[in-house]
């Protein structure tokens, strides 16, 4: 390993907050754990997701075959994942997420996590687990690599959004974040070019954005400046997404606009 690559300058500080901040690291998963370990199918933590599964649902616990059979069938649906987003922010007759007490699901992540369907597959560099669903992922980039957010815009944008091969990792992921682990940068033109941005899954196309934090008017107050999120998320299920940290300021939540990263068509 190069002493200054991704790895070392982004993806290990990346993966050491997210332990910070209540992540557990699951371990490596390669694909001979495809059937055992995780569904090849989702890439859900299979073990982990009949776990919590039935304990956030009991009198239920029969019905997690179905579930996951029924999961499975909505990946597949070319609705942009909305049935599946139904289903996980549904509370009854049975609920995925805990959304109203935190502390009782659970937060994994895993590197360099392949999704794979037939010959076709990406490996994002950070994947996220709420309850052994991976509902997040992480690209990191090189700092100071000024193409590096436009080439993965770009990469996202034309490679892994239209081919259809992937509907399914893009269907039930819900948050893809992007970072060099710098400040933003416009370098010189109106518009970041580099440091975090975030996007949502789409068809064809994605804007990049940006999170802000502010502090306004000294008041304790954490905003975070997003797009898409306020048209499909609530705010609660946003934060459990971005991290976990930020759930003691839930009451405080602005949810603002923020101009998106452009990318060449």
């Amino acid at each position: 390993m190069k002493q200054f690559s991704e790895a070392t300058r982004v993806q290990m500080p990346a993966m050491v907050h997210l332990t910070r901040i209540g992540y557990t690291y699951f371990g490596k998963l390669s694909e001979d754990k495809n059937g055992t370990v995780y569904d090849g199918d989702t890439n859900i933590l299979l073990q982990e997701f009949e776990r919590q599964f039935k304990n956030l649902n009991p009198g239920h616990e029969g019905e997690f075959l179905q579930v996951l059979k029924d999961i499975r069938k909505e990946l597949n649906d070319d609705d942009l994942g909305r049935g599946f987003y139904n289903r996980l922010k549904a509370v009854s007759p049975v609920k995925l997420i805990d959304f109203d007490n935190i502390g009782n699901n659970t937060f994994h992540f895993t590197a360099e996590f392949t999704c794979k369907n037939g010959q076709e597959e990406f490996r994002p560099d950070i994947t996220l687990f709420v309850n052994g669903l991976p509902l997040c992922f992480v690209e990191v980039k090189k700092p100071n690599n000024h193409g590096g957010m436009l080439a993965e815009s770009a990469r996202m944008n034309k490679e892994r959004f239209p081919n259809k091969k992937f509907r399914r990792f893009i269907n039930i992921t819900q948050l893809m974040i992007f970072s060099n682990n710098m400040e933003y940068d416009a370098l010189g033109g109106i518009v970041p070019i580099q440091g975090a941005f975030y996007c949502t899954g789409a068809r064809s196309y994605a804007p990049f954005n940006c999170f802000r934090e502010e502090n306004l008017s000294g008041q304790k107050i954490v905003t975070i400046r997003i797009r898409r999120l306020t048209r499909r998320w609530k705010n609660r299920y946003c934060l459990i997404i971005i991290a976990k940290s930020f759930i003691q300021v839930l009451s405080t939540r602005q949810i603002l606009v923020s101009t998106p990263l452009q990318t060449e068509s």
